[in-house]
């Protein structure tokens, strides 16, 4: 049964059904899940333990500090790890499998592990990852010697104490699908302001043909810039982003991108077959971190990525309600675009309004606003200069006077 995929002796002697590994949690216990958004999340042994505290329970923490805060015993102990891999080498090590998030840190720091091997993920997957195993915690914290977003620094394995396996699960289940959004008319008009403006910093020579690593966020407006990208004059693209999604497989596949680096695929249906049919065609194009490096100020800010993400509402004074997690890659980006439709509700509610009700990025640290009315170059201006235009250029002209209003600013 075990075949290719459990090659060590003694952690195959521990295979177990799904419902007997979960016998091995025991009441009150915390549990570490591996998985990203629906990608590499153990599925029998979740379902066999039914309802689970998992660790950490509802903490709110910049992705790139989990690791570092969970080590230095923030959040208390940790007694079970449940990880989903690809496979077991015959010496332990471990081949992960479409993430790796946070799983090598939850190995290390748990009392007891159970490895759910899923046959789903192609066997071909070994090479495709990159585990930096040297992160301590303060005072021993290191540079990152990360200096190109394809640039490899750690291992292509995951490592466990095998004396912590307590149970390893066999399973063939595929992730949860994430489709991308329909492109409609409204996103695909954003994308080309995004593709426009960066044509406008190639122009002015702030920005090389070849650009800067990319990160999209979540949602329609990065799916579209991806697509619009295609259509572009731009070679030789790279991303150092969190989510590898369709669109990028898009980019890859059409030589228009060379690489892609993340910390867990976002794919769907059809793109999980894509990577599952032809893994090898990918193997070197496409590289998996750890969640801490894949979200790694210093990385971001060295690099010079360009981040594009969508946003809830922005305020005149430049501040933004974002969507997803885009907070590492923004606001250590060396450009950073917020891209919304100026109005929600069918036009009822302006997304451009006098004061955020949740901030995410200060107005210190938004560089572009971008709707399909227009694009904001906040850069180098006074608040008062940002307020208009911002009004101006993003905001849909049926709030404009009141905001205007609201800003205090002189009409003309």
């Amino acid at each position: 049964m075990t075949g290719d995929r459990i090659l060590d002796r003694t952690l195959a002697a521990r295979v177990l059904s799904a419902a007997d590994a979960a016998a091995e949690v025991g009441p009150g216990e915390t549990v570490a899940l591996s998985g990203i958004a629906g990608a590499g999340r153990p599925k029998a042994v979740s379902e066999a333990l039914g309802r689970v505290q998992e660790w950490p329970a509802g903490v709110d923490v910049r992705h790139s500090r989990v690791s570092q805060y969970a080590a230095s015993g923030f959040f208390g102990g940790l007694d079970v790890a449940v990880v989903e891999v690809a496979a077991i080498l015959p010496n332990g090590l471990l081949v992960p499998g479409s993430s790796v998030g946070n799983d090598q840190t939850w190995l290390d720091l748990a009392d007891r592990a159970i490895l759910e091997v899923n046959r789903w993920h192609p066997r071909g997957l070994e090479g495709f990852h990159d585990i930096h195993h040297g992160a301590q915690v303060a005072p021993l914290r290191a540079p990152i010697q990360l200096t190109t977003p394809m640039q490899r620094i750690g291992d292509p394995y995951l490592l466990v104490d095998p004396d912590k396996v307590v149970a390893v699960v066999e399973t063939d289940l595929p992730d949860v699908g994430s489709p991308p959004g329909p492109i409609d008319e409204e996103s695909r008009a954003m994308a080309e302001l995004v593709v426009d403006f960066i044509r406008h910093e190639v122009r002015h020579d702030r920005l090389h043909r070849s650009l800067l690593p990319l990160h999209l966020g979540d949602g329609d407006i990065g799916d579209s810039v991806l697509t619009c990208l295609q259509e572009t004059e731009f070679e030789h693209l790279t991303a150092y982003t969190a989510s590898v999604r369709d669109g990028l497989l898009d980019l890859l596949d059409s030589g228009k991108m060379i690489g892609v680096s993340g910390t867990t695929f976002r794919l769907s249906a059809a793109g999980a077959r894509r990577i599952n049919s032809d893994v090898h065609h990918y193997k070197g194009r496409i590289l998996l971190r750890t969640q801490e490096m894949a979200n790694h100020p210093e990385v971001i800010r060295r690099l010079g990525l360009i981040a594009i993400d969508s946003m809830a509402e922005a305020d005149l004074q430049g501040n933004v309600n974002a969507i997803g997690g885009s907070g590492i890659f923004a606001r250590n980006a060396h450009l950073n675009l917020f891209v919304s439709p100026s109005t929600a509700e069918r036009g009822s509610t302006s997304r451009i309004v006098p004061f955020v009700s949740h901030v995410d990025h200060t107005g210190h640290d938004v560089h572009v606003v971008i709707t399909e009315q227009g694009v904001a170059d906040l850069r180098g201006l006074s608040p008062a200069a940002r307020a208009r235009r911002i009004i101006e250029r993003c905001a849909h002209p049926d709030f404009r006077e009141r905001l205007t209003e609201s800003a205090q600013l002189p009409r003309g």
